[in-house]
């Protein structure tokens, strides 16, 4: 399997990048990505890897994506979706300018030779061309979005209209091998503007399936499994779908919980404080769904981000020892220009709970701090480097 490594980089879930690793938990090859990962990866048929990524010193996240080469580590190619979507529009209730498209899946299609992404945060599931980046389409409510995108790059809904409902704050993207996209809709808000958010105790999410026609430029529901179920199915966050044939799917609702009996409008590990945890009920539901019957469900009392069912055994998953690989590089953490005038104050107060630690291509520091405190990490010797640490929520 491949996952994301356990270096973190920045909070909550930036890490160094990924461990390819067999089910009895030997790393094999840990990739070193710059930027960082988060949520996604997509192996390509030659082995080389798509990875989620970003830029970490020009202050956003989650808006980029770089091809890995599987044998060495190197970045061949990468993408950045500023170049071909606007940060100021169409934002979902979770946007800020930090986070403004936050990818959570990514997806190559062989046929069109084409990526597509979903953005959770402007409740947008985009298509873009391999080669060039270029933006080929759009799914989402255009609501927010200016006029001559949304003339351009989204689709206008035919068919069942009246049980048409657009995705919001959606995940897990796929492209299906006719061409329709599927993707788990969180619902999160279901709406472009705060006076027509729905609150979570009204809402819905759910697995879809669309069908596109892209010379058209219409689109269509023609599957859903989730609403029927209402507040139960509802998670604000995370979530997967899986597509395993035709008519025979997966949907897993991964982070759905209650809060004082309420269901949540926010995720639910936000309620994580010691006086809030006796209140708080956490679940995890996944369907598998054939010819429109529930054939399996699974409840679990804690919130996952992705289900996937895998065989316990495979030809691949063959017992070997020695060492992994350790391929590709970190990125350079940006250094603070101004470095301040210091005297020695001795020892760093036990209440901030100081840790400094070296790892074979880093060091790693870790402390509590007050919000907003300043803090910085001076490294003297022959040159003194600074850096600042920040101390906000992020």
């Amino acid at each position: 399997i491949i996952t994301g490594s356990h270096r973190l980089m920045q909070a909550p879930y930036f890490v160094s990048g990924l461990y390819e690793m067999d089910m009895l938990g030997k790393i094999h090859t840990e990739f070193r990505v710059p930027g960082g990962y988060h949520h996604d990866q997509f192996e390509m048929e030659d082995g080389n890897l798509l990875i989620l990524t970003q830029d970490p010193p020009r202050g956003t996240v989650e808006d980029m994506c770089v091809l890995v080469d599987r044998k060495t580590g190197k970045i061949i190619k990468s993408w950045d979706y500023q170049k071909c979507l606007p940060q100021n529009v169409g934002g979902s209730g979770s946007q800020d300018d930090h986070d403004w498209f936050h990818n959570n899946s990514v997806w190559y299609d062989k046929k069109t030779n084409t990526l597509t992404l979903s953005g959770r945060h402007q409740d947008a599931v985009i298509n873009i061309d391999y080669d060039t980046g270029k933006l080929n389409w759009v799914i989402g409510d255009p609501e927010g979005w200016p006029e001559e995108l949304v003339k351009k790059y989204f689709f206008k809904h035919v068919g069942d209209v009246k049980n048409f409902d657009w995705q919001y704050e959606q995940h897990s993207a796929v492209v299906l091998p006719d061409g329709d996209v599927m993707c788990f809709d969180n619902g999160h808000w279901r709406a472009k503007v705060k006076e027509k958010y729905v609150p979570a105790k009204d809402n819905f999410s759910r697995g879809v399936r669309y069908r596109i026609d892209t010379d058209k430029m219409e689109i269509e529901q023609v599957f859903q499994y989730g609403k029927e179920r209402g507040a139960e199915f509802f998670s604000t966050y995370i979530c997967n779908v899986e597509y395993y044939g035709e008519g025979h799917y997966m949907v897993h609702s991964g982070g759905t919980g209650t809060f004082k009996g309420e269901v949540c409008d926010k995720p639910p590990v936000q309620y994580m404080g010691d006086d809030e945890l006796p209140y708080l009920e956490m679940n995890s539901i996944t369907v598998e769904i054939k010819d429109d019957k529930v054939v399996y469900e699974m409840q679990i009392p804690a919130n996952y981000y992705r289900a996937e069912k895998l065989p316990l055994y495979c030809k691949e998953d063959v017992l070997s020892f020695g060492k992994g690989e350790l391929l590709g590089t970190l990125g350079v953490t940006e250094e603070f220009l101004t470095i301040p005038d210091t005297e020695d104050g001795g020892m760093v107060p036990e209440k901030y709970n100081l840790r400094v630690a070296q790892e074979v291509d880093r060091l790693v520091m870790k402390g509590s701090f007050e919000k907003g405190q300043l803090a910085m990490l001076l490294l003297e010797g022959d040159k003194t480097h600074a850096y600042f640490v920040p101390t906000t929520k992020r």
